[in-house]
């Protein structure tokens, strides 16, 4: 006992952290981790968002500034066209100063430069800032592949802010010149710059506020995790101290299970799983006794058969095997040395296995001893079997039968007198010259089993003259009916093959014919538990061996 508590002192002292701890460590990190990952998808999605309006204000603004380049193009060459046309190159300087100015009073600040050539690329009019004839070149190269509005092309200048627009000069069908005019995109980046700037600052405001409210929302968390930890480490004592009474020994206490939440249904399991302990303990017990008692009616019922050394009656050998598939069955055998060298044989299965059965068969076997204890001249197979049936109609129902077979054999003249209440047929198994187990046949008188209360018993007998060295086999359906794992029965075919062809030189080879028998109805069941019982009889007739046993006392004698 004290060891015991000393044990349970020792699992205390190595607890690891309370459950109500880990339960508020737990919800913390999971309220921080779901506070942080919302405030990061938060902030990614703004960010994401304010991404993607500035690129598609930045589409949009590009887009303008094109169509609106692409107009301004196209009203410069129109408004240039008849002074070039006519060589009044004075003419044109004020309408390509008209166009900055114009640019620059609606405050775009787009237009860079403009620049007009003749008809054979000569520089007609530039406006300051205008590229020279070299970087023209190079800009008369990229409107080659520049994109397309009509007549008028323009192309990006690098990866920047900078563009160039180009359109023919046309006085009706002819061209009398070209206009290059260099736009800028610089003010939308600009504009686009700021736009950025303020999401930004819209998004740490946001930032900061989402990180105010986690922090809150954890604290809650923490203090709800705490509050409800506590109410949960509670009853969770509670259980463990009933536990540690229970495994005391003390199984007299109950725990309280007025809770409506889990704990409340763990209690209530808690306190069925103590009756229930209780209840198999008591069944524990009861089962320990009458495993008691089952192992002493089986002990008494094994010393009711007889010994499984082989015996010998005058010209008769016989030895058995009996084994129930409980631990006490339904079938037995005995037999019965008479005068004048005759032995009597009775075997007998009643219906099922287990204690009620082992009580028919116990009655039956007293009924056999009762009636030769009377008189020897009373012990025909037919007058046994009727015993036997009168024995059990007064202890037993008509739901608990058995079968039956009784014969008398006279090993003076091989002489078998049978009577058989619905057993297996017997084998009588032909003994060759040479001593070897050859056809099998059977004894095949029948009849109804014994002890039914509804019908009147009958019994079908008969005689039959044994050759010597006939063997005799009688057994109940429990060997024929000896299953394998697939469910396959082991069958007459089976036995009878395992019977012929085996040797029987002497009276020890008998009894090793019982055992080849049990070991092969063994290797077949391949360790399946057999579900009925098994009695397997072998009687050797075998006048020799007399002669032989006389021959040997007569020359002692001598």
């Amino acid at each position: 006992m004290a060891a015991s508590r000393q044990a349970r002192q020792a699992r205390q002292a190595r607890a690891g952290i309370p459950i109500s701890v880990k339960l508020i460590l737990t919800t913390s990190i999971v309220i921080a981790a779901a506070v942080g990952t919302a405030t990061w998808f938060s902030q990614t999605s703004i960010g994401d968002l304010t991404e993607k309006q500035i690129a598609a204000r930045r589409q949009s603004g590009e887009q303008s500034i094109k169509r609106e380049s692409v107009l301004v193009v196209k009203a410069v060459a129109n408004a240039v066209a008849l002074p070039l046309a006519n060589s009044a190159y004075a003419d044109i300087t004020p309408v390509l100063d008209a166009a900055i100015s114009d640019d620059k009073a609606s405050g775009d600040h787009r237009v860079q430069w403009l620049v007009v050539t003749d008809d054979v690329g000569t520089l007609v009019q530039a406006t300051p800032g205008a590229p020279d004839k070299a970087k023209l070149a190079e800009l008369e190269q990229l409107l080659k592949t520049g994109a397309t509005a009509g007549s008028v092309v323009h192309a990006r200048i690098g990866s920047g802010t900078s563009w160039v627009y180009g359109a023919p000069i046309e006085v009706g069908t002819r061209a009398v010149g070209a206009l290059r005019i260099g736009v800028t995109t610089a003010g939308l980046e600009q504009e686009l710059g700021a736009s950025l700037v303020q999401a930004q600052v819209r998004a740490e405001a946001t930032r900061n506020r989402v990180w105010l409210v986690s922090l809150v929302v954890l604290a809650i968390g923490i203090v709800l995790a705490a509050l409800q930890g506590v109410q949960l480490a509670r009853p969770i004592k509670v259980l463990t101290a009933q536990a540690e009474r229970i495994a005391a020994g003390d199984l007299s206490m109950r725990v309280p299970h007025k809770r409506r939440d889990e704990l409340g249904v763990l209690a209530g399991a808690f306190n069925y799983m103590v009756d229930e302990i209780q209840d198999l303990l008591v069944e524990q017990r009861q089962k320990a006794s009458l495993e008691k008692e089952m192992s002493l009616a089986r002990q008494v019922q094994q010393a009711m058969l007889p010994p499984e050394t082989l015996d010998v009656h005058g010209a008769l050998k016989v030895v058995g095997y009996c084994m129930p598939a409980s631990s006490c069955g339904g079938d037995w055998w005995t037999y019965r040395k008479l005068s004048n060298g005759r032995m009597l044989l009775v075997v007998g299965d009643a219906t099922g296995h287990g204690i009620h059965s082992a009580m028919i068969a116990a009655t039956a076997r007293g009924a056999v001893e009762a009636l030769s204890g009377i008189d020897e001249r009373l012990l025909t197979p037919e007058q046994v079997l009727r015993a036997i049936d009168s024995a059990i109609r007064q202890v037993g129902d008509h739901n608990v039968l058995m079968t039956a077979f009784a014969a008398v054999f006279d090993s003076m003249n091989g002489i078998l007198h049978y009577a058989n209440a619905g057993q297996n047929f017997p084998y009588v198994v032909k003994l060759g010259a040479t001593r070897i187990l050859e056809d099998a046949s059977i004894i095949a008188a029948s009849g109804n089993p014994l002890g039914d209360r509804n019908i009147a018993v009958e019994i079908r007998r008969g005689s039959l003259q044994l050759r010597p060295g006939d063997l005799f086999v009688c057994f109940t359906d429990g060997v024929v009916e000896r299953a394998n794992p697939s469910g396959k029965l082991f069958g007459d075919r089976r036995l009878r093959s395992a019977l012929t062809g085996q040797p029987l030189p002497d009276g020890p080879a008998l009894a090793r014919l019982r055992d080849l028998v049990v070991n092969t109805l063994e290797a077949y069941a391949e360790g399946t538990l057999a579900e009925d019982d098994m009695t397997l009889v072998l009687c050797h007739y075998d006048p020799a061996s007399v002669a032989n046993r006389e021959s040997v006392v007569g020359r002692g004698v001598a």
